[in-house]
């Protein structure tokens, strides 16, 4: 899993190459908050990658994604190759943003729970 704490981070994953669809999802989000202050007060972006399981996601975030057995994410939308599950973790809107590419090697499991929803 890749986890984007900053904006200087953004910028460097940024300029790796890269799925297209999750590029263009972080363009995009960084353009709407940049002008919101520091990515450290607003949460974290988390690429999820081959090899993740749903019990290392959760252990690296901290925070469980299913709770009786339904997704904790606000929402989560399709972005061509990847879907975008955001769950805010504090009143101050602190979160973190889920991304998940719909991809050989993603965990099954989280990518069910990803089409099921979006």
């Amino acid at each position: 899993m890749h986890i984007i704490r900053t904006w200087p981070e953004l910028a460097d994953w940024l300029e790796q190459p890269a799925d297209a669809d999750i590029a263009a999802l972080l363009r995009l989000r960084r353009d709407q908050l940049i002008d919101c202050g520091d990515l450290t007060d607003l949460g974290t972006f988390a690429i999820v990658e081959p090899g993740d399981t749903l019990a290392d996601i959760e252990l690296t975030l901290g925070f469980s994604i299913l709770m009786d057995g339904a997704p904790t994410w606000e929402w989560i939308m399709r972005h061509g190759s990847a879907y975008e599950a955001p769950t805010i973790l504090e009143d101050s809107g602190f979160g973190h943003v889920l991304i998940v590419p719909d991809a050989d090697g993603i965990d099954r499991h989280l990518l069910a729970l990803c089409r099921a929803h979006a």
